[in-house]
């Protein structure tokens, strides 16, 4: 997955970077600064975004790692934070907003991870309940096998019971990670899923369904908790049946989710050259979109309604004490799927 790997002459400070360059099996380059990896290699790159991915850069991140997840404008967001520690994914998904966001296409990867422990003991130390994750530029669990990031994260959360760590991935990197059942941390891991006929037509390089489901049910068995996202939920013809055999197989294996999250498909305007110049298979574009209030295309109202409804009802019945949750709805979406009073329900709490 990772054919070639740079070092910063900051980062080459760290023994860490040599660490996953030894894992990787991989003899470093060394470059000055990132900016030398853009001008003298990104620029003369045949297919940038492609062989990007299977580049790591490894540097030193000198700002903030820490934030709130930004959701968008009008819409309902969860009370979640993120750590960007980790920017660019080596998997290539036809929705992925990375895409058309990042200016920089390698996947940059910050060796100072003792800085990042700071900021953490620094804001978690007060004891608070809070929801991190690492999944918002990346993929979570993607590189695991390289750079032993997750077991760092899962170690330094040990001292912080009160706070609850997701690792997001559509991989299976799961068997390396430490078993929890006799340890503090509170970690949950969670995969984005889809039915595996959209897998094969829209997600390059990832874990299959079924792969992502025994590795879900290998995690649970080790004392982590499992969470699943749908998103982005894609409409193809055959969609709602296809997503409610998924469901089902989630079901069979899992009696409790930590929590479900689901959102359609939505899109910037830019995104859409990439789809159509990258894959060849997608469907992506297929269903009829509007553009919404936040300036993004999304499925029209009443066909996100119907469909959220259904899969809501068959959740609710399968397990009724998973919280789910949208991602970048509005108020009116939640109010015409939920019951009344849906977010003050007990749950719910976890995530509001």
């Amino acid at each position: 997955m990772i054919k070639r790997i740079f070092i910063t002459e900051e980062a080459k400070k760290y023994p860490y970077s040599f660490e996953i360059c030894e894992k990787a099996e991989i003899e470093p380059e060394i470059i000055p600064d990132e900016e030398y990896y853009r001008e003298k290699i990104e620029a003369f790159l045949k297919d940038d975004i492609k062989e990007g991915k299977s580049h790591l850069v490894l540097t030193v991140f000198k700002g903030d790692f820490f934030r709130k997840c930004p959701g968008t404008r009008g819409k309902i967001c969860c009370n979640y934070y993120v750590i960007d520690q980790t920017t660019n994914c080596p998997f290539d998904c036809s929705y992925c907003f990375l895409q058309s966001y990042l200016n920089f296409r390698a996947i940059r990867f910050a060796v100072n991870v003792e800085d990042l422990f700071s900021e953490l003991d620094g804001i978690l130390k007060d004891g608070r309940f809070i929801r991190i994750g690492t999944g918002e530029l990346s993929d979570s669990l993607a590189l695991e096998p390289i750079t032993g990031f997750a077991n760092k994260l899962i170690d330094f959360f040990e001292s912080y019971p009160n706070a609850m760590l997701e690792l997001k991935t559509k991989s299976n990197n799961v068997y390396s990670l430490p078993d929890l059942k006799e340890r503090k941390a509170k970690v949950v891991i969670g995969w984005t899923i889809a039915p595996q006929k959209i897998i094969d037509n829209e997600e390059k390089l990832v874990a299959s369904l079924k792969e992502r489901l025994d590795s879900s049910r290998h995690s649970a068995h080790k004392g982590y908790l499992v969470s699943f996202h749908l998103d982005p939920i894609i409409f193809y013809p055959d969609a709602q049946s296809l997503y409610i055999e998924m469901l089902e197989d989630v079901f069979k294996i899992h009696k409790k989710l930590a929590w479900l999250s689901m959102a359609g498909f939505r899109y910037e305007p830019d995104l859409k050259w990439y789809v159509e110049n990258r894959f060849e298979k997608s469907r992506l574009l297929d269903g009829e979109f509007v553009k919404c209030s936040d300036g993004k295309y999304r499925y029209l109202f009443p066909e996100r309604i119907k469909f959220y409804r259904r899969l809501i009802d068959f959740v609710s019945k399968k397990s009724p004490d998973t919280p789910i949750y949208f991602c970048m709805e509005d108020k009116n979406v939640w109010e015409l799927v939920f019951p009344q009073n849906y977010l003050s329900k007990e749950k719910m709490k976890i995530l509001f």
